[in-house]
């Protein structure tokens, strides 16, 4: 039984007719699970290249199909992330903004028209089904935890607490033992907090990386006004209370600067967070006598209450699911409709997406790229990347296929020396990143059992979902990641999980001492993680990146000459609008301007030369740019290479012949 697992919005990424409200779907994605067993698994934002974004999963749902070798008529059920009664309430939200939409009588009759509409084929709507969200979360993360019983867990927008099983299929695993409502949000604690220190919704990873900078203390009393724990692992939220907290803080924009105060507020709003969710956990822990805990929901990325969970004794074992943001949801969907039982045994990886294939394919697909870039294969790739490492290079490390989830596992990973602490800014700066943003590690089991002081098993760490306390002996090999609070947040890797990772971090223990590397996603901020061979080598030419593994093949940039650049083919990605307008010029004349907009972010408007405009206008991803240039040369070259760092558009080389 094929069934197919969908997160995301209803637009394609070229359109934003039927964008729900900001913030309410995000994170697309596809999962094609059969008979119980994930083949296919890949967010949306990877292909449209678009970050968090929340569009219907189109290219997710194709490339699935591709990966299995099958078409949608083959799909036996269509599962989507929302309960039906919520669905319609949305549809109901935008029937009232649109007219056209006058004729669709609720949200299976908008997803059927939608899939069909875009996949150009008939489907029958009764093979969709509509799952309750926090259900997907929860089925998520149990179906694939390895447990036979275990606390479910979900932090999320409306939170709940489940006894799960896999001895049933996926509908029946879980008993529900409490649920939390909106108004006892703790997504919605968070997002309200950040938002008013001049954080989005989706940077909450980058304002709670200030917690350890901060001091609780200062503002407890203020926090505990916030909230009242109740017996029987219940509490309220009085959020009419938060801005006494924030009052504390000076008023911040997006991009001003951090003060010590904002990051106090962001202190004891972690410390608040932990311990509900600890005063939650103990009461279903000794009122269950479950003693293994799977967490999941947007909640559950904060590695900070997660690692007080670990901590806290209470269980024998804690599983966070990898993708525990949206985009999980696809799989817990997926799961949920699928008549087959969940897997039984642990998750060992979550590389579900594109293979970047080996390096017979690699080499071949990197010959168009040859004025830009070197490529050689290495007798032994892994020991020549680690020599490079320790050498003070930033390496680029992309092999076999995509994993799922936020953060990087090992086969799409910027790598790096962990000794050296200029290398935090350094890979920050790459990135594009606040130079406090802390990295994570990858470690050897041996290693983590010597560095890191271990609540339980070293596999328990495999997924980065911890930040554990760094021996005080042994914080000079991973100084650039050990964040101010003494803790790291680091990944565990078995060579049978991930036999190059592993291969790399044993190379560079023979050079160096130390069996752990910086480990962070391979990209450079103003797009998601690279997925192909093109997306590493189009990073490997707009950043800081000194060389890049592609499976077995090492490439390298060459600086690319003027010539070069000219001889690229200039492509408008479907998200980005050519615009031409006319209106005041610096508030004295009126003529015409230009730029650039996107489908997916009103507030992206990029001005641009007039030449350049002229260019974009006639490119249609196959003629050079001296073509479009009429004469204009090295700057319009030179600013298209700019728009292209930024992925505003997009130069690859001419196809040859």
């Amino acid at each position: 039984m094929l069934t197919l697992g969908l997160a995301g919005g209803l637009d394609p990424v070229y359109d934003c007719r039927y964008d729900s409200p900001q913030f309410f779907t995000y994170d697309a994605a596809a999962v094609l699970v059969e008979d119980g067993q994930v083949v296919a698994a890949i967010e949306e934002e990877r292909l449209n290249r678009v970050r968090r974004t929340n569009k219907f999963p189109f290219d997710a749902l194709r490339a699935c199909l591709r990966q299995r070798g099958v078409a949608l008529s083959d799909v036996d059920r269509i599962a989507y992330y929302s309960g039906e009664e919520t669905a319609n309430l949305l549809v109901g939200r935008l029937r009232a903004a649109f007219p056209e939409l006058a004729g669709v009588p609720d949200a299976r009759g908008l997803l059927h028209a939608a899939i069909q509409r875009e996949m150009r084929c008939a489907i029958d709507p009764a093979r969709l089904v509509f799952v309750p969200h926090m259900m997907t979360h929860a089925v998520s993360a149990i179906a694939v935890s390895g447990f036979d019983q275990a606390l479910v867990y979900v932090i999320d927008n409306e939170g709940g607490v489940f006894a799960g099983t896999s001895a049933s299929g996926s509908r029946s695993c879980l008993t529900s033992l409490a649920a939390f409502s909106p108004q006892k949000s703790l997504g919605e604690l968070c997002h309200r907090t950040i938002r008013a220190l001049g954080y989005s919704p989706f940077e909450e990873a980058e304002a709670m990386e200030l917690a350890p900078q901060g001091d609780p203390a200062a503002l407890r009393g203020a926090m505990r006004e916030v909230y009242r724990l109740l017996p029987d692992g219940d509490y309220d939220l009085a959020f009419q209370n938060l801005a006494a907290v924030l009052s504390k803080a000076p008023g911040r924009l997006r991009g001003d600067p951090v003060e010590q105060a904002h990051k106090d507020v962001i202190a004891a709003l972690e410390e608040a967070i932990s311990e509900i969710v600890l005063h939650v956990l103990r009461h279903h822990r000794t009122k269950s006598g479950l003693r293994r805990l799977c967490l999941a929901g947007g909640g559950a990325q904060i590695c900070a209450v997660n690692s007080r969970v670990l901590a806290s004794g209470l269980f024998d074992e804690v599983f966070v699911q990898p993708a525990a943001h949206d985009a999980g949801c696809a799989l817990g969907a997926a799961l949920f409709a699928s008549d087959a039982p969940p897997r039984r045994a642990p998750l060992d990886n979550v590389a579900w997406g594109t293979d970047i294939g080996n390096a017979d394919a690699v080499i071949p697909a990197l010959r168009r790229w040859g004025a830009l870039v070197t490529a050689e294969r290495p007798a032994d790739p892994a020991r020549e990347a680690a020599e490079l490492i320790a050498g003070g290079a930033a390496v680029g490390w992309a092999n076999g296929r995509s994993e799922m989830g936020l953060v990087a596992l090992g086969r799409r990973a910027i790598v790096a020396d962990p000794r050296d602490e200029r290398r935090r800014e350094a890979l920050n700066e790459l990135k594009r990143r606040a130079p406090h943003r802390p990295l994570s590690v990858a470690m050897l089991a041996e290693d983590a059992a010597e560095c890191l002081m271990l609540p339980g098993p070293a596999e328990q760490l495999r997924w980065k979902s911890f930040a554990l306390r760094v021996r005080r002996e042994r914080r000079a090999p991973l100084a650039a990641a050990v964040h101010a609070d003494g803790t790291v947040r680091a990944q565990v890797v078995l060579k049978e999980a991930d036999p190059r990772l592993f291969a790399l971090l044993c190379a560079f223990k023979e050079i160096s001492g130390v069996g752990a590397l910086l480990a962070t996603s391979l990209d450079h901020g103003a797009e998601p993680p690279a997925e192909t061979v093109d997306d590493v080598v189009a990073l490997l030419l707009t950043s800081r990146l000194e060389a890049a593994f592609v499976d077995d093949v090492l490439v390298r940039g060459k600086g690319p000459s003027l010539e070069a650049r000219l001889g690229m083919v200039v492509e408008i990605p479907r998200s980005t609008q050519v615009c031409r307008t006319r209106g005041w010029l610096d508030g004295a004349r009126i003529g015409d301007a230009w730029e650039l907009r996107t489908s997916y972010d009103r507030g992206i408007r990029r001005k641009i030369s007039r030449p350049a405009y002229e260019a974009l206008v006639k490119a249609d991803g196959s003629r050079p740019l001296s073509s479009l240039l009429d004469g204009a040369g090295a700057d319009v070259a030179g600013e298209l290479w700019a728009l292209w760092t930024e992925r505003l558009v997009r130069l690859a080389p001419a196809e040859r012949g």
